[in-house]
């Protein structure tokens, strides 16, 4: 649940805004998306996953660009490190969100500065 902004001061929004500006996390590592396992199928005709098993599951960060969704394959070497990034993107993604309720709460009052 979200704080009702209505209550708080334009000088207490403004520390609040300041502080989660002070919060959002490191930008270069952004990495937008939702990481996913999937299993697959090969083109062994008598392979395993023919009868159901497959091969898997493997991780995938599902992207969403250009009007469209695809996935990206990330290697089990690399699991760490893009789970890290999704995690701050993801992190920063709900400051600014709440920076952006602020800044909103802020111009209904037409205290935006």
């Amino acid at each position: 649940m979200t704080e009702d902004l209505s209550g708080l001061t334009d000088r207490q929004l403004h520390a609040r805004r300041q502080r989660l500006a002070a919060a959002v996390e490191q930008i270069e590592l952004t990495l937008p998306g939702s990481l996913v396992h999937q299993g697959r199928r090969c083109s062994s005709s008598g392979c395993r996953c023919r009868r159901g098993e497959l091969h898997g599951p493997y991780l995938y960060l599902a992207l969403y660009s250009g009007g469209r969704s695809r996935k990206l394959y990330v290697p089990a070497a690399s699991e760490a490190i893009v789970t890290e990034h999704v995690g701050v993107t993801q992190r920063n993604q709900a400051t600014l969100e709440e920076i952006s309720r602020v800044n909103v709460e802020l111009l209904r009052r037409r205290a935006l500065g």
